[in-house]
Parts: C-alpha cells; structure tokens; sequence
C-alpha cells in the first residue's frame, strides 16, 4: 500500500493492530513507487479515482508499469477511474452524508467544467463534521487528471505489460461486466499482468 501522508498510515497501521493483522505500508508517489523487498502481488487495486491524482501522462504510464513489476505473471490490477465527459461544460455536485459513532458528516464535492486543453479538472470538497456538540467545516482544493475512453484506451496501450480482462461500473457488481465505452462514467477496469 503506498500512501503520501504518515497521519493515514498512522490511523490503518492503529487499525490493523486492533485487529492483530499486518501489511507493508511506506509513503510513496504514485508514479515512483517501488516496493520493498522486490516483493511480488497477486493482487493490486486503486479506486475511487484516486490514480486522477497523477497529473500527468508520463506519470500514469510510469505507475501502471511500476504497478506489473509489483505482480507476479497473471496478477491483477483493478483501476477506478470516473470518465471525464468534455462536452457538458457544466459544474457537477455531489452530496453524501454519514454518521457513525456520534459523528456526523455532510460532504459536499463540486467539480469545474474540465480543461480539456490541459487535460485536468479544478474540485472542492467541503466536509461539515459535527461531534459532541462541536461543528466545524474542512475544505479542500485540488486537481485531477482527465481521461474519457479514447484517452483510457490510448493510456492502457502506452503499457503493453497489462490485458484488459474486464470493466465494470462503481456498483462493483462482478456478475455485471461492461465495455470500455461512453455509456458510463464511473469504470472499473481489471487488468491482467502479462
């Protein structure tokens, strides 16, 4: 698992321990990563989007090929990503609220119409969480890669080391399999290591 920020590593290495598990945890960069030890998966997976946050082409090959160095022959990759579609112009919204343990939280995620030029997407999410009484706003601002499905498909054969196998929407119903096409935003692509 690689991550860029110690407190998460510090809240799921607190959790595994709860639980009496392990797991290899570093900090690392998507695009850069190497795993310790030359240790090889038959599994890996990054979802919800979360590879959007390479900004880069160069970057996004570079992670998937670093990610089949990091599987045994026949592994497998399951990548999320939400297609971007150029042609709406328009600012999205999502709204989710959860509450779990006396705390409560409203998030709110507003997406910028893409720049399709620069091949990026300006977001916020505002987080309202309240506990014991307290409330209190976090908000965050960033930005992220955008791909439809000419650009995914030209990024998958930018590395020939994965098949595609599959694709399923974010419901992740695997009797429910899909093409790699418009019709859906939200893709879950499996991919197999040569």
């Amino acid at each position: 698992m690689t991550l860029r920020n110690e407190n998460m590593l510090n809240y799921a290495r607190a959790r595994l321990k709860k639980r009496k598990l392990s797991a290899a945890m570093w900090c690392d960069r998507m695009e850069e990563f190497k795993v310790p030890s030359r240790r090889k998966f038959d599994l890996a997976h990054c979802l919800v989007s979360t590879f959007k946050y390479v900004l880069d082409e160069a970057g996004a090959v570079s992670h998937l090929r670093r990610v089949a160095q990091s599987l045994r022959a026949g592994g497998i990759y399951v990548l999320g990503i939400h297609l971007t579609d150029y042609g709406t112009g328009r600012a999205e919204h999502e709204r989710w609220v959860a509450r779990r343990d006396g705390i409560s939280v409203v998030c709110n995620t507003h997406t910028w119409p893409p720049d399709r030029r620069n091949r990026t997407e300006a977001m916020r999410t505002r987080l309202r969480i309240s506990r014991e009484g307290k409330t209190w706003t976090q908000e965050t601002y960033w930005k992220f890669r955008t791909y439809n499905v000419a650009e995914a498909r030209a990024l998958l054969k930018a590395a020939p080391e994965f098949t595609l196998v599959a694709c399923h929407d974010f419901r992740c119903d695997m009797a429910l399999t899909r093409k790699l096409d418009d019709s859906y935003a939200d893709v879950v692509m499996v991919l197999r290591r040569r």
